[in-house]
């Protein structure tokens, strides 16, 4: 007879996770991540909106840059990452009185994501931080959301046919379509 003695592993905190994924991380990831960390906190201040809505966003591209790099080196988004993102998103939204849409481009961003899911081309994070994005972008304009979506897909894509590779992280992608969905005038084309 054979037995099997399993242990639970110890949760490993998020904060660890993410000073781990940066010690582990080579010199150009390490200087994407503080490059995305300051650009998420001058992105909450570029736009005149509330101060609420701009420390929120600030701590939304935060979180996303460092879900990101967690991404990169586990190849697993953290949901408590995830989860604060969206919290500073429906912050920023009350704030800047689009909670609406905000809901929306959650809906959008994160129903695309779920439907690539659903053909095993990304993990149920990338769907997770898709919603994040379009729940972000609502001040930006309906259509951002999807064009964040489809920045992060068309960047993974280069990347990955540049690289050679078909399988990477859509997390650094992912904070460039909300960065990029914010910072240039994206939904504004379209009203």
């Amino acid at each position: 007879m054979i037995t099997c003695n399993s242990q639970r592993a110890e949760p490993v905190s998020t904060v660890t996770r993410v000073v781990v994924a940066r010690a582990g991380a080579g010199r150009w990831v390490r200087i994407s991540w503080v490059l995305a960390v300051v650009s998420s906190l001058l992105i909450g201040h570029v736009a005149a909106r509330p101060v609420v809505a701009q420390l929120a966003l600030g701590l939304l591209g935060v979180s996303l840059a460092s879900a990101a790099l967690v991404d990169v080196h586990e190849q697993r988004l953290p949901n408590s990452l995830l989860a604060i993102g969206a919290v500073a998103g429906v912050v920023a939204a009350v704030a800047d009185r689009v909670l609406g849409g905000a809901f929306v481009g959650l809906a959008v961003a994160g129903g695309l994501m779920l439907l690539v899911r659903l053909t095993r081309g990304v993990g149920m994070g990338d769907v997770k931080m898709a919603g994040v994005v379009g729940l972000a972008t609502a001040e930006a304009g309906l259509v951002a959301a999807p064009i964040a979506v489809a920045i992060a897909a068309l960047t993974a894509g280069v990347v990955g046919a540049v690289a050679g590779r078909t399988r990477l992280p859509l997390g650094p992608s992912l904070w460039l379509g909300w960065a990029l969905a914010l910072v240039l005038p994206i939904g504004r084309w379209w009203s």
